[in-house]
């Protein structure tokens, strides 16, 4: 299958199948009588490979980890690798939780507290009674 074809078939650019390939990911294409990059089988389904880790968002040097492990231990090191992302995201969304509930009790503060003393008194976003008189 030519670049194109395939790049277009994977939803990604030329471009990014030729990085790719210049950094040892992607078997060096053959090339047709007219100098387009052509794929084989074995390649086409390297590079779907790649693909769809890049969009479960691994690294490319975590996905080069993975083409070059025993192919026996694929599934295994991608399991580990994906339960390691999912411990990142669920620390991600516990600090993403707790900024919130911190923005929440401010704003709840800012718009309740005070108000009667100084229509523009921002001193209850800082926990603060208000000093501004």
């Amino acid at each position: 299958m030519q670049i194109g074809n395939l790049a277009k078939e994977l939803s990604v650019s030329t471009k990014t199948l030729r990085h790719y390939e210049k950094i040892g990911i992607l078997p060096q294409a053959d090339r047709s009588e007219n100098g387009y990059r052509t794929y084989s089988r074995a390649a086409e389904r390297t590079a779907r490979f790649i693909v769809m880790l890049r969009r479960l968002e691994l690294s490319l040097d975590e996905i080069r980890q993975l083409l070059e492990d025993d192919q026996s231990e694929l599934r295994k090191n991608l399991i580990g690798i994906l339960d390691e992302k999912r411990r990142a995201i669920r620390v991600e969304v516990a600090v993403l939780q707790g900024k919130l509930e911190d923005l929440d009790t401010r704003s709840l503060n800012l718009a309740t507290k005070n108000i009667e003393m100084c229509g523009n008194c921002i001193c209850a976003l800082f926990g603060e009674d208000c000093s501004c008189n």
